[in-house]
């Protein structure tokens, strides 16, 4: 089931792009989401953007709180299906290779 479990992980929208502030959340840890759905808002030096859901699921974990400033690859969030235990989700998280 791990290969269905979804990373969100802070993109780089630009050369130099380092990091990103999570603006906003618009999608609460359970719910569900389509693909291309807007899931958060990301402030950078340059831009500020909207990150899109890259796949279809439930939104598991939140991992950065609005306001909080991660890495580019950092990871942010976990969509996975519901059948996908919380063990499983901890243990992703766990191994997740952040930058």
């Amino acid at each position: 089931m791990a290969d269905q479990i979804i990373a969100l992980t802070l993109p780089k929208w630009g050369l130099s792009m380092q990091d990103g502030c999570i603006a906003a959340w618009h999608v609460t840890e359970g719910a569900s989401v389509e693909k291309g759905d807007e899931i958060v808002d990301i402030e950078t030096e340059k831009i500020n953007n909207t990150y899109e859901a890259p796949a279809s699921g439930v939104l598991r974990r939140k991992l950065a709180a609005e306001g909080d400033e991660i890495k580019v690859g950092a990871l942010f969030g976990v969509i996975a299906p519901s059948e996908v235990s919380d063990e499983e989700i901890d243990r992703f998280i766990e191994d997740f290779d952040h930058p």
